[in-house]
């Protein structure tokens, strides 16, 4: 695009101011910015595509009720879990549930863990790590915890969790982590990816990535365009 005032094309890209790219021209100084297509959607309609992806829908219905491409959809989804920040939590941790779940990555055949989830003791997501169900997977995790002071930790008998958590503060017992079992269905049952029988498995590891991130925050509702 060359500049609105003196119609050089001579110009630089000079930052963004409301997700559209601004130029400053080389001939002139005038800052300008490229005016957003007539076919473009309107921030309400990507915010209203995200929040019913995180009620459950897959890309393709939600394209199907906003009018618009299952691809634009994705990419959307996509750009917001990009520019996701860290889940929020206190520095002191009562108690922490761990659990472990899997899911399907390219197709039926393929289960790949989806990785280690907790919460505190309000009832908060507080972390998640991807990759098996392993030890390595649960020390990614306990890493992300570093410097955080933890009262207790409740875990089933799944027999990596005694390879991370310290065992002073370690309870092993399926009595113990019901809350974080019922929030492992919170997951399956608002995200269509991770459902055990569904058509809209995930086929990206990065996807499943942004989607469980971008869930977990709606559900502790940090994310600002929701607030």
């Amino acid at each position: 695009m060359n500049c609105p005032r003196c119609k050089s094309s001579n110009h630089k890209k000079n930052g963004k101011i409301d997700g559209r790219q601004r130029y400053k021209c080389h001939d002139c100084g005038y800052n300008y910015s490229v005016e957003i297509k007539s076919t473009a959607s309107p921030m309400s309609v990507k915010r209203q595509a995200l929040q019913l992806y995180l009620e459950g829908l897959g890309f393709r219905s939600i394209g199907r009720f906003l009018g618009v491409s299952h691809v634009s959809v994705q990419k959307w989804i996509k750009k917001f879990g990009r520019e996701l920040e860290d889940l929020k939590s206190e520095n002191e941790i009562s108690i922490v549930e761990l659990d472990e779940m899997h899911t399907y990555i390219g197709n039926k055949k393929n289960i790949v863990g989806s990785g280690l989830l907790l919460i505190e003791n309000g009832k908060r997501f507080i972390d998640c790590s991807f990759g098996s169900r392993g030890t390595e997977t649960g020390q990614k995790l306990w890493k992300k915890l570093k410097g955080k002071e933890i009262g207790e930790v409740m875990t089933d008998h799944w027999r990596a969790y005694a390879e991370f958590v310290p065992e002073k503060i370690h309870t092993q017992s399926k009595a113990e982590t019901y809350t974080v079992e019922g929030y492992n269905s919170i997951l399956r049952h608002f995200l269509a990816r991770l459902r055990r029988k569904s058509k809209c498995y995930t086929k990206s590891l990065e996807m499943r990535k942004y989607s469980v991130l971008l869930l977990m925050k709606y559900r502790n509702k940090e994310l600002a365009m929701f607030s």
